[in-house]
């Protein structure tokens, strides 16, 4: 769907300009301009707002079937455990004296 990669390269560009937006702050804030820095923090904020109604957007869209690469490594990882169930064979915790 033409859409959602449309949604997609306009998210990757909010978050580019988001990371640019707080570079240029924080150059302002240490050259003591701080006209400049409000202006950048407000451009920043802005942005977020943008990223957070672009990705509402394609969660919605995607109906749930786009799961982020964190996601996808948890739901492999949950599908795929080796890990062995014990129940009750668990050695009690040493007790030290100090």
């Amino acid at each position: 769907m033409h859409t959602l990669s449309h949604l997609d390269e306009a998210l990757n560009q909010k978050e580019q300009a988001l990371v640019q937006y707080v570079r240029y702050m924080r150059e302002a804030q240490d050259s003591k301009n701080t006209d400049i820095a409000a202006l950048f923090a407000d451009l920043a904020k802005a942005e977020e707002k943008h990223i957070a109604v672009i990705r509402d957007q394609v969660a919605k869209m995607s109906n749930g079937h786009k799961l982020n690469t964190y996601q996808h490594v948890n739901q492999d990882n949950s599908q795929n455990s080796n890990y062995e169930h014990t129940t009750g064979d668990i050695p009690p915790l040493a007790h030290y004296d100090s």
